[in-house]
């Protein structure tokens, strides 16, 4: 019988309960060309002191000429995810996004995060594993937009559906 050292089972439950992100997901290098054209994309024109943001999450992925990155951060107005697209080398644009404030209803949310799930998949992803818990989230703003119509249960959307 192999006799492990004591530390040894830990680090191994450990690795084993902390899945590496899919091939080809990656998080650019704070600084580099990628991370810094994403930051200024995130910024638009806006280049007061105030409207930092920091980051809580940056990942990317690329499939073929498009490439598709999800970053989750804290801004001047609160906390915010969001989905940028580039197809070869024009700019990145924000096409999905939520952020604190505002008050849209569980279904205006559904269509939003349904929306963000099938865009995920057309790169042959599985949503999770580029925006952590985004089906689960989708499938209870279904659920609660069919249950409760009423409800305003997310901030502020932009981009995603038309």
């Amino acid at each position: 019988m192999t006799r492990l050292p004591v530390l040894a089972v830990p680090l191994l439950l450990l690795a084993a309960a902390a899945p590496a992100p899919p091939r080809g997901i990656y998080t650019p290098a704070p600084g580099s060309a990628e991370r810094r054209a994403i930051v200024a994309t995130l910024h638009g024109a806006d280049d007061r002191p105030a409207a930092r943001f920091t980051f809580r999450s940056v990942r990317l992925f690329h499939k073929g000429p498009r490439a598709i990155a999800y970053v989750r951060g804290t801004g001047a107005v609160g906390d915010f995810q969001a989905l940028l697209e580039r197809t070869g080398k024009t700019p990145w644009r924000k096409v999905w996004s939520v952020s604190d404030g505002g008050s849209n209803s569980c279904e205006a949310g559904a269509r939003h995060y349904g929306w963000a799930v099938r865009r995920i998949r057309s790169y042959g992803l599985a949503p999770d594993s580029l925006l952590p818990g985004i089906t689960r989230q989708a499938r209870d703003l279904a659920h609660r937009a069919a249950t409760e119509p009423d409800l305003q249960c997310v901030g502020d959307l932009d981009g995603g559906p038309a």
